[in-house]
């Protein structure tokens, strides 16, 4: 949820999606905004994944209010997973709400609403397919890196430093944070 955050004035009003040879500059953008991980799964984007320009709302996509306010840059493989079509999930919880953090929480291992009844959160969690099983895992099985890493580093700072060398293995920072107890985020913060 780190990577959704969105400035309130557009930053790059002159680019616009449907002009291809500025399709380059958007994603460069977007992708320095969110500190070079995918905005859904939270997952560092290296230099050999495959990254695209996903637009959030699909019915705003080569309309007028497709802008950076729905332009977010994901893994091609989130992209592909995630519905076409986003009526099914409507009413929905649109990413850069600034209570986001305040209505979707991380525990034992999966992103719920904080309130049961929060229909908009669940919409959000169940369209960008954040428990999707393949991610589920994958986020899992990293965490549990991290913790090993943890347990080979018992002095905090020396932890911390190598998180600031090794961004990649800040991936999935809302469940790193929840699973250690631990501000991560001001690693990414502080090194902009």
């Amino acid at each position: 949820m780190k990577f959704l955050k969105k400035k309130k004035e557009n930053p790059i009003p002159e680019l616009q999606y449907a002009t291809k040879s500025q399709r380059s500059a958007i994603k460069q953008t977007l992708l320095n905004e969110q500190y070079g991980f995918c905005a859904y799964s939270e997952r560092f984007c290296k230099q050999t994944d495959s990254v695209d320009i996903e637009h959030f709302d699909p019915r705003k996509k080569n309309t007028d209010g497709d802008d950076y306010h729905n332009w977010y840059t994901v893994l091609s493989w989130i992209n592909q997973h995630k519905p076409k079509k986003i009526e099914a999930f409507l009413p929905i919880l649109f990413p850069s709400s600034p209570d986001l953090e305040k209505r979707i929480g991380f525990q034992q291992g999966l992103f719920i609403p904080l309130k049961t009844d929060d229909k908009e959160a669940q919409n959000l969690i169940d369209f960008l397919g954040l428990n999707k099983s393949e991610l589920y895992e994958d986020r899992k099985k990293h965490i549990n890196r991290i913790k090993d890493l943890r347990s080979f580093k018992p002095d905090l700072s020396d932890f911390i430093q190598y998180l600031e060398k090794h961004p990649e293995y800040l991936s999935f920072i809302t469940a790193l944070e929840t699973e250690l107890k631990l501000d991560l985020f001001a690693i990414l913060s502080k090194q902009n």
